[in-house]
């Protein structure tokens, strides 16, 4: 099995970059969901609320594009005829938003600093989605807690959690519920197979918004990273490298699914995924409704360069029952029950 694709989500909830390599950091890929879209803060609601995919279809035709030295990030709607595009510091300077006002997102029931971009960018999506639009960058120490009620009941606590005895606890940026999300090509084909002939030659994966997309070729069988416990990526350019990847939740999906990135709106209904799978994917009892497809997962060490074509080797495996993976942290209870 080997690494097919990478993605990273500079912005959450707009199409991807997808990359050729990446590095992984304590949450998630650098640059990775290290922005995010809100509604502004007002008196009765304080905390600035996170614009999403899952409501707005029309976030899939923002295309997104780093440069060649990695300094900028360039979003272009692909519907415009005017104003179309609007470039951003991939990492601005702190400096530059030293005088910067700071909203509280809360995302997953955990919440974060976002730093306001300014007036230039606002004034760009508020252009194009006609409403009152702020962008954020990640504020405080750059994380938020992973959110304990994503793999627990509601009255646990948000976790840290840890890839393995010897590394660090991992948190988040602007991510739903982990750093990464991992999907498998047998599981995007059996997923394909579903769609109407005539649609069957869409980039499906697209639309589950995964991290790492693991050709598994004839070793497993659509939906086996339901099993998947522990991975380790081995490097194919720097032996001494070994990646540890934890698979902590089989992720279940929301409406995003149903979204049509070529049009900004909801697809067909004989093409909507989320209604497809939910035929025979309901399979995380504590989400009886929705479907489920991929793992969500942390990764380590921090520092580690991911390449398309490493290899992937599955070394722990679990039930296929649907008690969430929780390994024990040392900062946190993460008893279940």
């Amino acid at each position: 099995m080997k690494i097919q694709r990478i993605f990273i989500y500079p912005v959450k909830s707009l199409r991807p970059v997808e990359v050729t390599q990446t590095e992984i950091t304590n949450e998630g890929l650098r640059f990775d969901r290290q922005y995010v879209l809100v509604k502004p803060p007002t008196d009765s609601q304080p905390l600035a609320e996170h614009i999403t995919i899952k409501w707005r279809f029309d976030l899939g035709l923002f295309h997104t594009a780093i440069d060649r030295s990695w300094s900028k990030l360039t979003i272009t709607h692909a519907q415009a005829r005017e104003n179309r595009t609007f470039t951003v510091p991939l990492s601005p300077s702190p400096l530059a938003l030293i005088n910067a006002p700071v909203h509280e997102v809360s995302i997953f029931g955990t919440k974060a600093p976002g730093i306001d971009m300014g007036d230039a960018v606002a004034n760009y999506f508020s252009y194009h989605l006609n409403m009152p639009t702020r962008l954020l960058y990640i504020g405080g120490k750059g994380q938020r807690e992973i959110p304990g009620l994503a793999y627990a009941p509601k009255h646990y606590r948000a976790l840290s959690i840890s890839v393995n005895d010897t590394l660090q606890p991992q948190r988040i940026r602007f991510a739903d519920a982990a750093p990464l999300l991992i999907t498998s090509t047998a599981s995007e084909n059996d997923a394909r197979a579903r769609l109407p002939r005539t649609a069957q030659d869409e980039d499906v994966i697209v639309r589950f918004r995964p991290n790492i997309h693991v050709d598994v070729g004839n070793e497993a069988g659509p939906y086996d990273e339901d099993s998947w416990g522990m991975l380790i990526i081995h490097s194919q350019t720097d032996p001494d490298q070994e990646v540890s990847v934890r698979c902590l939740f089989r992720t279940v999906r929301c409406l995003s699914l149903n979204a049509d990135l070529t049009k900004g709106g909801m697809i067909a209904t004989n093409r909507q995924l989320y209604g497809l799978l939910a035929k025979d994917r309901r399979t995380n009892e504590q989400f009886p409704h929705k479907p489920v497809f991929g793992q969500y997962a942390c990764a380590g060490p921090s520092g580690a360069i991911l390449r398309v074509g490493d290899e992937v080797e599955v070394t722990e495996r679990v039930s296929r029952s649907n008690t969430p993976i929780i390994p024990a942290s040392p900062d946190h209870d993460t008893r279940i029950g």
